[in-house]
């Protein structure tokens, strides 16, 4: 929930403790990281923030940026940055 906002599909969820190595929890991280659900889940935090209007007519092409940005691991301050010149 915490990374993508999704729960974990029963397979996951079956999946997860029949792997025993030792690289199991980040094998599942790191696949939730590169899920295009985490920027997704996160992009709604930060459009909540920056109180874009809904109405707008760019709002999709900046959700979607916003999305690809956090999904693409942009650093932060460059996220910012990118944002204050748009």
């Amino acid at each position: 929930f915490d990374l993508t906002g999704l729960p974990p599909t029963p397979a996951e969820v079956d999946g997860f403790p029949a792997d025993a190595s030792p690289a199991a929890r980040e094998r599942v991280v790191d696949r939730l990281l590169a899920s295009p659900r985490f920027g997704e889940h996160w992009a709604r935090h930060w459009l909540d923030g920056v109180r874009f209007d809904p109405t707008a007519q760019t709002i999709d092409r900046y959700r979607d940026w916003v999305v690809r940005a956090l999904n693409a691991d942009l650093p932060y301050d460059r996220f910012v940055t990118l944002q204050l010149a748009g």
